[in-house]
């Protein structure tokens, strides 16, 4: 999770550590990349708020699927976007799901 001051802002999640291992390089420079965009805010993220901000969406789903390959699901709920990317074969594995706060 990633939060800027006191707003959470960002949470990924991957399917193995592997996973993750490539991703990370490319994850931090995103992160600082945002901060430096943000005003500059001393106030902590409280561990609280990290369950809520978890929690599923229920707005607009956009799906994308190529049968027997991979499944991509979006939602839209307020400024809330949730993006998952599932492996369809050899079985439906969840490789990357991600839900961020947008700015815009």
């Amino acid at each position: 999770m990633v939060a800027y001051g006191g707003e959470l802002a960002w949470a990924d999640g991957f399917a193995s550590a592997e996973l993750f291992q490539r991703y990370w390089p490319k994850l931090v420079r995103s992160c600082a990349i945002e901060a430096l965009a943000r005003p500059s805010t001393h106030e902590p993220a409280a561990l609280p708020d990290a369950q809520p901000f978890l929690g599923p969406l229920e707005g607009t789903v956009l799906t994308e699927v190529e049968p027997g390959v991979y499944r991509w699901r979006q939602v839209r709920e307020g400024r809330y976007v949730e993006l998952a990317l599932e492996a369809l074969a050899p079985a439906e594995v969840l490789l990357h799901w991600v839900k961020m706060a947008r700015t815009r």
